[in-house]
């Protein structure tokens, strides 16, 4: 995952264990299925940029899914995305790229006509200015799909430090933004930002029950 202003991602995936390694692992989350339904909805892109791609699960499920899509990953760890490299050319994995960018100001050349951004704004400080730095690498028609940290996202993490997390310092490092208020957003916030009203990604792949302290949402542009 990209953009940390808090946390060290390239040590992280360097020398994590596979438990732990699984805890930041986005494509886990069930992703290229709910995208294949937003496909269907609103049309299969031509190109996607990932922005905190970390493990690049969902990505590499979508280029094996829609070859004629063009998918460019990107994450703050050269450690994962080496990995990623190695493991697309090993696979035959043609339509998929990786590179470096950081959060909030990514260096990214270019607009797609979907950009994502998962798991990822948790880490980042200056997060107004990320979704703002991401909805300009959209190219018109497309849309922005991201997830943000709320004020219920701050409420779950207490209570998870609460109930007594195992290693809590660690928890607190990789964590310490949201906890501390610094970088929470909400659905007005995101709409003064951009200038149009997010609507919820759940929703409209109809997920089931969804988490009030992980919204994702998508912007059209």
């Amino acid at each position: 995952m990209t953009a940390v202003n808090s946390f060290d991602w390239d040590e992280f995936w360097r020398t994590a264990s596979t438990d732990t390694r699984g805890t930041a692992r986005p494509g886990r989350f069930d992703k290229s299925e709910q995208f294949e339904r937003f496909f269907a909805r609103r049309g299969v892109p031509e190109t996607v940029c990932s922005v905190g791609c970390g493990p690049a699960d969902c990505e590499f499920e979508l280029a094996r899914s829609y070859p004629d899509t063009t998918i460019d990953c990107y994450d703050t760890s050269e450690a994962i995305v080496e990995e990623n490299r190695k493991r697309a050319a090993e696979a035959g994995v043609e339509n998929i790229t990786f590179g470096v960018a950081t959060l909030p100001d990514p260096a990214i050349t270019g607009q797609f006509d979907l950009v994502y951004c998962y798991a990822t704004l948790t880490y980042v400080r200056a997060v107004e200015r990320a979704i703002e730095n991401l909805y300009a690498l959209v190219a018109p028609d497309g849309c922005l799909v991201f997830d943000y940290p709320n004020r219920h996202t701050r409420a779950s993490y207490r209570g998870h430090l609460a109930d007594g997390v195992p290693n809590p310092e660690r928890f607190r490092e990789r964590f310490g933004l949201v906890l501390d208020g610094e970088n929470l957003l909400s659905h007005e916030r995101i709409h003064d930002l951009l200038g149009r009203w997010p609507r919820s990604f759940y929703a409209t792949v109809d997920r089931d029950d969804p988490p009030r302290d992980s919204p994702c949402v998508f912007v059209p542009k």
